[in-house]
């Protein structure tokens, strides 16, 4: 896997540990959001996977809720992260394509490309790495899945909701996006509604 190369502001910093640093920010928030709402119900469980209806237009129809209290009747929690990580936009590139990352929340990332057709065996793959929908990589008792909790195709865009998983993730969908040929890469967000702190 190629590693991002910089070109302004990237040249200030090391741009795999950033990413890991704006997820591990969440999933550290999303840890004691489980917890305590683990802490607070007799039967729920975090990061509990669903089969939605045909009408979804989610990926293969699958979704993770962040929360399942099942305590009197099933309620779906999401968790909200109480703060974010905000930098200023970041440019450089990754393989052969120009990378912009404008803005990165983890559970909310859209990546905009230029490929005109995704390439189907390669997306499947990789999700069912990190959505892993039957739990190959499920270990009892772990405090955290390590999984996507959804993604959406559109044109030209990616949605993902990065859940849990762990950076390589994000790193291995834009190697896909390069390997598919695209020639520009931006990384931003469908929202900014939790109160930011700098990065």
């Amino acid at each position: 896997m190629p590693r991002p190369r910089p070109d302004g502001s990237l040249k200030r910093m090391d741009p795999v540990a950033f990413v890991a640093r704006i997820r591990d920010h969440y999933v550290d928030q999303f840890s004691s959001f489980a917890m305590q709402h683990r802490a607070n119900c007799t039967h729920g469980a975090s990061e509990v996977k669903f089969q939605l209806d045909e009408q979804s237009e989610l990926f293969d129809r699958l979704y993770c809720a962040d929360f399942i209290n099942n305590d009197a009747a099933v309620e779906m929690v999401e968790f909200e992260p109480e703060n974010l990580l905000t930098f200023e936009p970041i440019a450089g590139t990754f393989g052969n394509a120009s990378l912009a990352i404008n803005y990165l929340r983890w559970d909310d990332v859209e990546i905009f490309h230029d490929v005109e057709e995704l390439p189907a065996d390669e997306l499947s793959n990789w999700f069912e790495r990190w959505f892993d929908p039957d739990d190959a990589r499920h270990v009892p008792g772990a405090e955290l899945s390590e999984i996507i909790h959804s993604m959406l195709i559109q044109p030209h865009c990616i949605s993902i909701d990065f859940g849990t998983a762990r950076p390589d993730a994000f790193w291995e969908i834009l190697q896909l996006l390069d390997d598919a040929g695209t020639a520009h890469i931006e990384v931003s967000s469908s929202q900014a509604d939790a109160e930011p702190v700098e990065a």
